[in-house]
Order: structure tokens, then sequence, then C-alpha cells
């Protein structure tokens, strides 16, 4: 990076931080948005892979920041600070599409034809579309001890204990959680 767009970078930062300590967030927000928001969603899509989801993460990140701006120490610069949102939002993004993809293997995989089958890739797609839906409509808490149980090949005593329930109910959750997904997928799996 040259010298002048080091200097440049440093007096967008000082102008931002100074905002934040201003406690004239919105202003800040703004900056941030004007200054750093290209870069912010460039960097997102380079570890999302996927425009549109990035650019939901860049958003993502600018509200977290929003929120987060009354306790920003000014510790390192506004750049610095803003990029490590983003990349944490960007890898939950990451364990829950892995897990969502995982777990839709686990679901699926058994109730799938072979690769020999007749069933085409444009069926495979729209099974893998439905289903994947289907998954985003279980509560949370039903997602996650599925994704433990079957992503995480935990067992049932385990997951258990990492949801702060008894193992029974765990096994009455998935039991449940897939009696839902058979039921919006018609019987699939």
């Amino acid at each position: 990076m040259s010298a002048t767009a080091l200097a440049m970078t440093t007096e967008r930062d000082v102008e931002i931080a100074a905002a934040i300590r201003d406690r004239t967030h919105h202003r800040a927000l703004e900056m941030m948005t004007r200054e750093l928001g290209p870069a912010l969603g460039r960097f997102c899509a380079a570890i999302l892979g996927d425009r549109a989801e990035a650019e939901e993460a860049a958003q993502d990140a600018l509200i977290e920041a929003l929120r987060a701006m009354s306790g920003f120490r000014g510790e390192s610069a506004v750049r610095t600070w803003l990029f490590a949102i983003a990349r944490r939002i960007c890898f939950r993004r990451l364990r829950r599409r892995k897990h969502r993809e995982a777990l839709l293997h686990v679901v699926s995989a058994g109730d799938l034809p072979s690769p020999d089958s007749p069933l085409d890739e444009a069926a495979r797609t729209e099974l893998y579309r439905r289903l994947q839906q289907a998954m985003e409509t279980l509560p949370l808490e039903d997602r996650e001890l599925l994704a433990l149980r079957y992503q995480a090949d935990l067992t049932y005593e385990e997951a258990a204990e990492v949801c702060g329930i008894s193992p029974d109910a765990a096994r009455k959750r998935a039991s449940r959680a897939f009696a839902v997904l058979r039921d919006r997928l018609g019987g699939i799996p």
C-alpha cells in the first residue's frame, strides 16, 4: 500500500473513530459504509463465495458495528475492528451452511436414489432445495440437535449434554424434527 493510501486510510479511521467517540454513531456508520463498505463486500464475497450472501454479511457487519460502537475502545483501527466483525459473521454463516449441508446429507442420504438411478441432477437439486427450506423452518434448537447428533457424530447423551437437556428429550426432539421434515417433504426422509 502506498504512503498516500496509508495516510488516507489512517485519516479516515481517525475521522470515523472521532465520530464514534463523540457518540455520533449514525454519522460514523455512514462514513464506514461509504469508505469501507465496498472493500467489506469484496472481503465477505471472497470468504463466502456467494455475492448475495456476501452483501447480507457485509450489512450484518455494519449493523453489528453500529450496535457495538459504544464499546469501541479505539485499541485498533476502525477498519481492523470492522473487518474482524465481518470475519466472525462470515465464519458463522459458513458454519451454519456446513451444518445444513451435512445434516441434509445425513437426513437424505438413505432416501435418495443411488447415483446410478434414473433420478436426474435437476430432481436432486430440487429435492436438496426443498430439504434445505424444510430444515430452515425447524426451530434452531432442533437444527442444532440434529447437527450435533448426525453431523458431529455425538451420541444422544453427548448431544443432550451440549444442549442442556436429557437424553430422552434429545431423542424425542430429534424424532419430532424428523417427523416435521417428512411431513414437509411429503414423506421423503
